[in-house]
Formats: C-alpha cells, structure tokens, sequence
C-alpha cells in the first residue's frame, strides 16, 4: 500500500511538470499564457477541492459506522 501511494504522487507530480513545462514552451504571449496556467490551475484546485470532500465523507460515514459497533458492543 505504501509503494502504491508513492507511484501515484510521483505521476501525478510527473503530470503536474509535463504540463507546465509544455504550456511553457508554447508559443503564446504573456498575459495569454498566464490565464491558461490560472485556468488550469484553478481547474485542478476545484478538482482536488472535490475529491477531497468526497474522501471526507467517506471518513465520516466510517467513523458513524464505527461508533455505531461500539455502542453495540457496549450494550
């Protein structure tokens, strides 16, 4: 699990520079570049923004689950 965890951090950092590096090297002006980084940033940040409150919601319907077992277990 551990190894797993590291190969995806390392391809989604690889993703990351790729994609920099190519809209870099494009050529684009200034200002047009730099609002094609702000979009894509701002896309990926309301990506990441939802799939972490779906990991949250996961948690918390884990941790309900888990008081419910032990008040279970306590009656």
């Amino acid at each position: 699990m551990k190894h797993s965890g590291i190969c995806i951090t390392s391809l989604v950092g690889g993703m990351v520079v790729g994609a920099v590096v190519a809209m870099l090297l494009t050529p684009q002006s200034g200002p047009d570049l730099r609002h094609k980084i702000k979009d894509w940033a701002d896309d990926e940040i309301n990506t990441i923004k939802q799939q972490a409150k779906k990991v949250q919601q996961r948690l918390e319907e884990q941790i309900d689950a888990a008081r419910c077992k032990c008040n279970t277990a306590e009656e």
